[in-house]
């Protein structure tokens, strides 16, 4: 019952990111301004829909009591976020070096 629980909130925690990604396309949001930037533009559209379907996926998995349906989705998450965030932060991190 707990792992459930934890698996929805870092799944809700993937479908928030990617619903905000999408929705902020055209915003300055933090660091980002993606209507000056269309690397960064790019990237939210890739990463938005990216995180969505993960999000999505994730929640239905936990509460399928499979085991190695949860890990599968955690590790994948996990390493979808690290990548995520080395990939939109990639420009920025490019110009001030």
């Amino acid at each position: 019952m707990l792992l459930s629980i934890f698996v929805t909130l870092f799944a809700l925690i993937a479908l928030f990111e990617g619903v905000y990604f999408l929705t902020h396309l055209s915003k300055p949001f933090l660091i980002f301004d993606p209507a000056k930037s269309p690397f960064v533009h790019r990237q939210l559209q890739i990463w938005g829909v990216v995180m969505t379907i993960l999000g999505i996926i994730t929640l239905i998995s936990a509460w399928t009591n499979s085991i190695a349906f949860i890990v599968t989705m955690v590790v994948l998450g996990c390493i979808l976020e690290t990548q995520m965030a080395f990939s939109v932060t990639s420009e920025f991190r490019a110009k001030n070096r």
